[in-house]
């Protein structure tokens, strides 16, 4: 393994003042380098509760004052531990100890690596033995990041074998788009069944639970839950109560207390960091939040609700009544620059995003026909498909850091193919069923249940993909969402990692 790291004959101690961490400018330069240093060497140096600078060759961990409860022997090793499979390293693994150190005011690490500098990430284990990836800034041939406590540590890429892209990204936003209209009990229960499998995943690194870490652990992880109720513009219609706007894209804070062990009210968005509490019981309380129940109403507007939940109020994009997005407001905080954003939709209706909430008035002289129809019947009243590709990418503001995962109307027989050929399969032609002419011919059925074509939805997954994004449709005809997830699992784990696709 190439070694990157001089010992030098005096390691660099100089206290911190009270106030502030170690400014970069008053350290001294560095006498000249002796042998490098050697898989195995150790070098360690004891720091006060003022913190201080310990510096290694071009390696410096600076200790802010203050982070330090008590005066601490801080050591540095370079061993010759091996990496799990998918990860290259451009340094040696490094391990810091006292093993399992928290600082009380984050520390930096500025690690020298010789490497891609486009996709050097400075990997840190976590409280799990994990590699995570943390937010890295590149200066030359030096990969500096911020550490809260110690463990092993390398500077690489999560690609090997693979052409890389990005940088490894350790944090995930993920946005489920419930359906909660009266037909999803099943759907939400089997989806709700795999939260924990997801949480699990992602906290880890390890799609298949086999206990060996596939791609990078995220170290932080965010989950928000909206439902498709975005009501009918104030017209009566059976099941839709909130007339007006509905649930409005606005993210869910009541839990389900039909399921036991649930809370009746929740954040608006939760946040699993690693080790911080069991992912058993995160994963739980996310079921709580996204098992919506089955009281909102029929007309579901699955892509208008995601685009207002992602959307900030600063953008052009205007909804019901002029009103903007919630992304700033209600539902601030939620999303972030630096992380993945995975939407997760789980419904078997197509999309009905209305431009002209009249649609949805049966005593609309401007809309006739059946009101099960009138969307599929009135195209023009319902909002464009680059409304909402445009929009999504907006919103995020990288292509690359979105994963479109629709879990809809489409036969089982065709999860795994692309998405032209889902949408070119006879059985998702959009026609009027012949055995019950009020609505549309099913794609697929489970059970008594049915689904039908996610035509609209599907083209936003074929059009976010074109332009970058990437696109997991699953089929919701089925008991067990196990082969979707294992799905969107791997190409989120890609995204994470960097790899192209």
């Amino acid at each position: 393994m190439r070694k990157l790291f001089r010992l030098l004959p005096l390691l660099t101690l100089l206290g911190c003042p009270a106030s502030h961490s170690v400014d970069p400018d008053s350290i001294p330069s560095p006498v000249a380098p002796s042998d490098p240093l050697e898989v195995g060497d150790t070098v360690s140096v004891s720091l006060g509760v003022d913190g201080g600078l310990v510096q290694v060759g071009e390696l410096a961990l600076r200790v802010p004052a203050g982070a330090l409860d008590e005066p601490t022997t801080i050591r540095v090793t370079a061993t010759s531990a091996t990496l799990p499979t998918g990860f290259t390293s451009y340094t040696p693994v490094l391990r810091f100890e006292p093993a399992g150190l928290v600082f009380r005011t984050p520390a930096t690490i500025e690690i020298p690596f010789s490497g891609d500098s486009r996709l050097a990430t400075v990997f840190w284990t976590d409280s799990a033995g994990a590699y995570t990836a943390l937010p890295t800034e590149i200066d030359g041939a030096i990969a500096r990041t911020t550490v809260e406590h110690f463990s092993q540590a390398f500077v690489g890429t999560a690609c090997e074998g693979a052409e890389c892209c990005r940088r490894a990204v350790g944090a995930v936003d993920v946005l489920f788009v419930v359906d909660n209209s009266n037909s999803m009990a099943q759907e939400q229960n089997a989806l709700a069944r795999e939260i924990p499998r997801v949480v699990q995943a992602l906290a880890t690194g390890d799609a298949d639970a086999d206990g060996v870490q596939d791609f990078p652990a995220i170290a932080s992880l965010r989950t928000g839950v909206v439902t498709t109720d975005m009501g009918t513009g104030g017209a009566v219609v059976p099941t839709c109560t909130n007339s007006r706007v509905g649930d409005d894209g606005i993210l869910r804070t009541r839990g389900n207390t039909a399921i036991v062990g649930c809370e009746a009210t929740y954040p608006s968005f939760l946040e699993f960091v690693s080790g911080t509490e069991p992912i058993e019981s995160f994963a739980s309380h996310v079921g709580c939040v996204a098992t919506t129940g089955t009281n909102g109403c029929g007309f579901e507007q699955q892509l208008e609700a995601t685009l207002k939940a992602v959307t900030p109020s600063t953008s052009t994009t205007r909804f019901v009544e002029a009103t903007t997005g919630h992304a700033d407001g209600h539902n601030a905080g939620f999303l972030r620059d630096d992380a993945i954003l995975l939407i997760v939709m789980l419904t078997d209706e197509d999309d009905c995003s209305a431009i002209d909430p009249r649609i949805f008035d049966p005593a609309s002289t401007v809309y006739g026909g059946d009101l099960n129809l009138r969307c599929f019947q009135h195209p023009e009243a319902v909002q464009p498909i680059d409304r909402f590709v445009q929009g999504l990418i907006d919103a995020k503001g990288d292509a690359v850091r979105l994963v479109f995962a629709p879990i809809a109307g489409f036969p089982v027989d065709l999860e795994g193919q692309t998405v032209d050929a889902i949408l070119a399969d006879d059985r998702m032609e959009e026609r009027v069923d012949p055995a019950m002419p009020s609505r549309l011919a099913p794609a697929c059925h489970r059970d008594s249940q049915t689904a039908f074509p996610a035509h609209r939805i599907l083209q936003v997954a074929q059009g976010l993909e074109a332009d970058g994004a990437a696109s997991v449709p699953g089929s919701i005809c089925q008991d067990d969402f196990g082969g979707p997830i294992a799905r969107i699992l791997d190409r989120v784990s890609l995204r994470v990692g960097g790899s192209c696709e």
